[in-house]
């Protein structure tokens, strides 16, 4: 998805397909983070991904606040960040948020969302970076010019699963060779009346890639909680590394 929205500047906000943006705090446990997207949602049905902050973000934030140390002083590489507001939480929880990467392929995002957010949350020199990034397509470019990353994240980004290989090439080679490196993402189950797919494709792609493929209990998580009961529905974590 490629597009240049109209803008129209009026203290902060853009009208974009009669949409309106604008800042907003969101809070995942003591980390607060200014958003710039599309805020108060009341159906997800004309919402674009890249538009506003999708349930999974929030629970792949908490996840990563209640375990830091996964993503203290390392290179941190957001997928499909949309808003994103998992990669600015990492860049919160480490002490070198330059090195903390968010990337899509939607220009809205590119051009105005995420940048906003940075610029906002990260004033100083070191700060997020933001940039294009097409799953399967010009990883040696990409990763020449960005490096390797030691954590990988992707929160609710597969929806068919004719977007698993591509995503699972792309973790596979710009994740670092360290044993502790890893590929976090949190999958949302919206189909449960027919039989799901995509985690049993995840799993194949995953070994053609040399990557494991394991489940981490949400159960202690608080923002899971709170997304099972808002939207009637599941969501699954999963760790892929690569093979020992």
């Amino acid at each position: 998805m490629a597009f240049m929205p109209h803008l129209n500047i009026e203290d902060d906000c853009f009208s974009f397909t009669s949409q309106r943006y604008s800042f907003k705090t969101i809070s995942v446990g003591d980390i607060a983070v200014d958003m710039y997207c599309l805020h108060h949602v009341t159906s997800w049905e004309n919402v674009e991904v890249g538009e506003a902050i999708w349930p999974s973000a929030k629970i792949l934030s908490r996840y990563l606040l209640d375990n830091s140390s996964l993503v203290r002083d390392v290179p941190v590489l957001e997928l499909g960040c949309g808003p994103g507001l998992t990669g600015l939480v990492a860049a919160r929880l480490t002490s070198h948020p330059g090195r903390v990467v968010l990337t899509d392929h939607c220009q809205l995002v590119l051009d105005e969302l995420v940048p906003r957010s940075i610029q906002h949350n990260f004033p100083n020199s070191d700060c997020p970076k933001c940039a294009y990034l097409h799953w399967g397509s010009d990883l040696p470019a990409f990763q020449q010019k960005y490096g390797r990353f030691d954590v990988i994240l992707g929160a609710d980004v597969i929806y068919w699963t004719e977007y698993v290989e591509p995503l699972l090439q792309t973790v596979s080679e710009l994740l670092s060779a360290k044993p502790s490196s890893c590929f976090l993402t949190i999958y949302e189950e919206r189909y449960q009346k027919a039989p799901d797919t995509t985690v049993p494709e995840m799993l194949n792609v995953a070994h053609k890639y040399n990557l494991t493929c394991s489940s981490i209990s949400l159960d202690n998580n608080p923002e899971y909680q709170e997304a099972r009961k808002q939207e009637k529905c599941d969501f699954k974590l999963y760790i892929f590394k690569h093979k020992s």
